[in-house]
């Protein structure tokens, strides 16, 4: 009988939500969204998709317009309610079970991504990380945001960085207790 390494069983591999059928997904999803958190006064933060342990996730990410420092004020039963009729009105556009996907519906949480201009002007004054890609490589700097007309600066203890908007740029609130 030959020795070695033995060969891993693995059962059949789902088909994960990706390419073409995700855009579309995406572009199903988002205006439903807006539309089921109109009555709740929420808006859309982000529309996230990471696969998370070989699991494709479409995270809708809500919040009541104008929350600042201090948190988010958006509840588990807004969430569910969100959720519940996304998923109703998406069974019903699309019953047929294409590739698997989880559908999250959450809060920005204390620690959330800063990505557009009002965010950043939203909570100017809080502890911050932005990650920035310098001379090719990732540095990462933690401060309080400054915004002013037009620019964005991170108050650090080295100095004060300013920074322009760009997709390489990466940056989350550092909740204070």
């Amino acid at each position: 009988m030959p020795s070695g390494p033995k060969a891993k069983k693995s059962g059949p591999k789902k088909d994960v939500l990706s390419g073409a059928g995700l855009k579309a997904l995406v572009g199903k999803i988002e205006p439903l969204a807006r539309l089921f958190m109109a009555p709740l006064n929420l808006e859309l933060v982000a529309l996230e998709t990471p696969l998370e342990n070989g699991r494709r996730i479409v995270r809708v990410v809500v919040d009541h317009p104008g929350t600042g420092p201090g948190g988010s004020k958006v509840t588990i039963d807004e969430c569910t309610q969100i959720a519940r009729q996304l998923s109703a009105k998406l069974d019903e556009l699309e019953p047929d079970c294409g590739p698997a996907y989880v559908l999250e519906v959450s809060s920005p949480g204390l620690d959330r991504r800063l990505v557009t201009e009002a965010d950043f002007r939203r909570f100017s004054g809080c502890l911050a990380k932005i990650k920035m890609i310098k001379d090719g490589r990732t540095i990462a700097y933690l401060g309080r945001l400054s915004t002013s007309e037009g620019d964005f600066k991170l108050i650090t203890s080295e100095g004060d960085i300013t920074f322009g908007l760009s997709p390489e740029l990466k940056a989350r609130l550092i909740p204070e207790m």
